[in-house]
């Protein structure tokens, strides 16, 4: 049993916790955070993707970085995403998680609302936000909730899709509603050649792992416009095979001399 010393300290530990924030920033393409709390914690930033709001958050591979002190931290060559967030860990658990589509504790030049006063003045030593212009609204993240997470191994060019605390193959993988594994094997390697895609993460000596962000909708909407198309083709093939169906019956009580109706 842990001795009551022990727990006074965890409870203490829960407290300051419970009392520290965690902000984001993005300006144009760069993503930083603040953690603001009664002391300095020892602690790590990781960074994660979140393609459900309340999901899971999978964390991305190489770019967790130590707390340091109250200031700004910047993820460098991290490029801002709906459903970019950042955890802080520490003891092995997830204390403060925030994301950027939580407007409400985000802001910067492309991103967010200003953070209302009563919550600003609890971030301790965190500078104001710019202040927003009369009938503005807060600036639009590039990408899309439903963007698809691919990561590329430099080493052998080949891609991934990060899903459920795994990294599927392509030739593996099959998204919600778009078909039979390894379908869009070929369409996501070729929107990430040609810049279709948006690039997250790049490593700065080429080596490593590279993270993109692929539009899924557009191949989604291909899908359920195919199925609809072959719906209405089975009805329509339906209807006819239903029509000859009838002129045949029709036929039976039909002579050369004309028709002989049941019953006459």
């Amino acid at each position: 049993h842990p001795s009551p010393g022990a727990a006074t300290d965890a409870e203490a530990l829960e407290r300051l916790w419970a009392q520290s924030r965690l902000v984001l920033h993005t300006e144009g393409q760069v993503l930083t955070c603040s953690l603001s709390a009664p002391c300095d914690l020892l602690a790590e930033l990781v960074p994660c993707w979140q393609s459900v709001p309340s999901g899971p958050c999978q964390p991305l591979p190489g770019l967790q970085q130590p707390a340091r002190g109250q200031g700004p931290q910047e993820f460098g060559g991290l490029r801002p995403h709906p459903n970019l967030c950042v955890q802080v860990w520490s003891s092995g658990q997830v204390r403060l998680t925030q994301c950027l589509r939580d407007r409400e504790y985000c802001w910067g030049g492309r991103v967010g609302q200003p953070l209302v006063p009563d919550v600003r003045e609890a971030l301790l030593g965190l500078p104001s936000p710019p202040p927003q212009l009369p009938g503005t609204f807060p600036g639009v993240l590039p990408g899309r909730p439903d963007d698809l997470l691919l990561l590329e191994h430099k080493g052998n060019a080949s891609l991934c899709a990060v899903e459920q605390g795994a990294c599927t193959p392509l030739a593996s993988f099959t998204s919600t509603g778009a078909g039979h594994p390894g379908l869009l094997e070929q369409d996501l390697q070729r929107d990430v050649a040609v810049g279709q895609c948006q690039q997250l993460w790049h490593p700065a000596n080429n080596t490593g792992v590279a993270l993109w962000a692929c539009p899924l909708h557009k191949y989604l909407r291909t899908h359920w416009a195919l199925v609809w198309m072959g719906v209405l083709l089975g009805t329509a093939c339906l209807l006819l095979l239903l029509l000859v169906k009838k002129e045949e019956v029709k036929g039976e009580w039909c002579t050369s001399g004309g028709c002989a109706w049941p019953g006459t």
